[in-house]
């Protein structure tokens, strides 16, 4: 799935590490709606974040961490990704879109990701499963670099990975994570969003 980008958590790591625990809850789909991500928006603790954006290369609006730096877009053949990295460089929030050839199931993916992966490296491993609320599958997975936590939402031809994640090596400090975790929870695919034409833009060129 390419090389790691240069950032907290490498984009082909996420995609494998949070499909690959997929695979292992057997989790085969999701039924989150608009309405149940528009009343979750309306309860998060904004703190520490921008106003919400739209960025249209990954097609999600985001309330990025105030101070953290938006990183290259990173694309291949298979998925777009957008990151944001701490000021201690070593946590990332970010979001995977990707478009599917075909209105796959969630298992489809899940295999796909995991044969990629596998080919790299063998260390990827499960850590806890859940779902909230509103239906989301999240997902907990560390290989010996990174740690990571995410979910998986999809629509159709289109799938989007929201997560956020740390090198082992160096953990962040408490509120550095808690901020990852309020810009995650921030992050809605922009088919899934009310009002979207109400919404700044911001450009990720």
């Amino acid at each position: 799935m390419g090389s790691f980008l240069h950032a907290p958590v490498g984009t082909g790591v996420v995609l494998s590490l949070l499909l690959i625990a997929a695979a292992g809850t057997g989790c085969q789909s999701q039924t989150v709606t608009a309405a149940q991500l528009a009343h979750r928006q309306r309860t998060i603790d904004t703190t520490g974040l921008k106003d919400v954006q739209t960025i249209d290369v990954v097609k999600a609006r985001v309330s990025p961490p105030r101070a953290w730096v938006p990183l290259n877009v990173k694309k291949t053949h298979l998925f777009t990704d957008m990151q944001w990295r701490s000021p201690s460089r070593n946590t990332g929030v970010g979001i995977a879109y990707v478009r599917l050839p075909l209105p796959l199931p969630a298992g489809a993916l899940i295999w796909f990701a995991k044969q990629e992966y596998t080919k790299k490296a063998n260390d990827g491993k499960l850590l806890a499963e859940w779902t909230d609320s509103i239906g989301r599958p999240w997902f907990e997975a560390e290989n010996n670099k990174y740690h990571v936590t995410g979910y998986v939402v999809t629509r159709g031809f289109e799938a989007w990975i929201v997560y956020s994640g740390y090198k082992i090596a160096t953990p962040p400090s408490d509120e550095e994570l808690k901020v990852a975790r309020r810009a995650q929870e921030t992050i809605v695919p922009t088919p899934l969003a009310p009002n979207q034409a109400q919404m700044p833009t911001a450009t990720a060129d």
